[in-house]
């Protein structure tokens, strides 16, 4: 078994990514591995953005810098004493870039929120996580939050 070094801790700032976190942390703390955030901005593709581009001359940095604040206080609340040793934010995909950075990063766990969808929710919606287990060339820790029986 291959030692456990760094850990890609994927966020969208949801409570979901809170209890992700835990289990992060808790895996860091015994393997002594580093965990390294990714937020994932989606790309726009209706007029809105260049809009917002023109309005903002700097519309990229605001973005970037508004994650940034997010990791910063998340890290504050739910990473308190793990070493957290990058955050990134980046554009794209959300599934396709949380498997592109950890296949680029040496990364060798992902630590993943889960949203407990099930059914017509899922085709319609998607599921990153699922999508993130599937592909991954490294084990995935899917953390899903209590759910609802129905």
């Amino acid at each position: 078994m291959s030692k456990i070094k760094r850990i890609l801790l994927p966020v969208a700032f949801s409570e979901n990514d809170l209890l992700a976190a835990e289990y992060a942390q808790d895996i860091a703390k015994c393997s002594g591995a580093e965990i390294v955030l990714l937020h994932i901005t989606r790309p726009s593709d209706f007029l809105g953005e260049d809009i917002l581009q023109t309005l903002h001359k700097d519309y990229v940095s605001y973005e970037k810098e508004a994650a940034d604040n997010l990791m910063d206080a998340f890290i504050k609340k739910s990473l308190e004493g793990a070493r957290v040793t990058g955050k990134e934010v980046i554009k794209g995909n959300p599934s396709d870039e949380i498997l592109r950075y950890a296949l680029h990063n040496d990364i060798q766990m992902i630590v993943i929120a889960t949203h407990c969808r099930r059914g017509l929710e899922t085709m319609f919606v998607g599921s990153v996580a699922e999508r993130v287990i599937k592909k991954a060339s490294c084990p995935v820790l899917a953390v899903h939050p209590p759910c609802r029986l129905e």
